[in-house]
């Protein structure tokens, strides 16, 4: 009997216990429920009273950002545009210098095509010179063009440089046909280059001259240049003698 008393009284402790915990916890759980939903409400109505001021304040923001970014922006444009056009002025006020010194550049092209013809040069190192003169060619092309954006102009460079990209090794010929073809050995070769690159050296005179500037770059040039100039100036005067002489008669 006492056995079972004990049994018992154990199971009716437990069980208070376990309702007493119950309780406990359903009420905790109900008062942290009803806290939550006081502090939601709460923050939900001071929302609804600070919106309307945050919109404002940045409507208010938006509206003023515009008219400050026209300003700097018109600002900028002006000193960038300055700016650019200082850059390309001293960029093309050169360029008829730029222009013998390219055409000096297809002198040294000329040279290492006689290298190669003499063995001193390989085909590889010839091509690998004659892209980076086509290089600088190009970007001459667009400094003359920035200068004088002329189509005529437009078409003499891009002969000249047909003629330049024409020397590359090795020089393959065709028969009439087409059907046929062959590769020029080096001493023809040379002949074929040479050729093209005293073409575009003619292209390249023509512009400068056409420009009003003296196309001579080489010591025997700039001499033959000036006896040229002696003798031009010296058939001017025959020429106005002759006419005094005729009006007299």
């Amino acid at each position: 009997m006492d056995w079972v008393m004990v049994v018992v009284m154990v199971v009716v402790v437990l069980v208070g216990t376990i309702l007493s915990a119950y309780i406990i916890s359903s009420t905790i759980n109900n008062q942290m429920g009803e806290l939550y939903t006081v502090l939601v409400e709460r923050e939900l109505k001071e929302d609804r009273k600070s919106t309307p001021q945050r919109q404002k304040h940045e409507e208010s923001k938006v509206e003023e950002k515009p008219k400050e970014k026209m300003s700097v922006s018109g600002v900028n444009e002006e000193e960038l545009i300055k700016k650019l056009r200082q850059v390309i002025d001293q960029k093309v006020e050169k360029v008829l210098d730029e222009a013998k010194g390219r055409k000096e550049k297809l002198f040294m092209l000329l040279d290492v095509a006689r290298g190669y013809t003499l063995g001193y040069v390989t085909e590889d190192e010839y091509n690998a010179f004659l892209m980076k003169v086509l290089s600088e060619m190009d970007e001459f092309k667009r400094l003359w063009l920035a200068k004088f954006p002329s189509q005529k102009d437009r078409e003499k460079l891009n002969t000249m440089m047909n003629y330049i990209a024409k020397t590359k090794l090795p020089i393959v010929v065709r028969s009439r046909d087409g059907k046929n073809s062959m590769t020029l050995p080096p001493e023809e070769a040379l002949i074929r280059i040479t050729s093209n690159i005293n073409s575009a050296i003619n292209v390249l005179d023509d512009l400068i001259s056409g420009r009003g500037e003296n196309p001579a770059v080489t010591p025997l040039e700039i001499k033959l240049s000036k006896e040229c100039e002696t003798l031009r100036a010296k058939v001017e005067k025959m020429e106005r003698q002759l006419e005094e002489y005729g009006a007299l008669t």
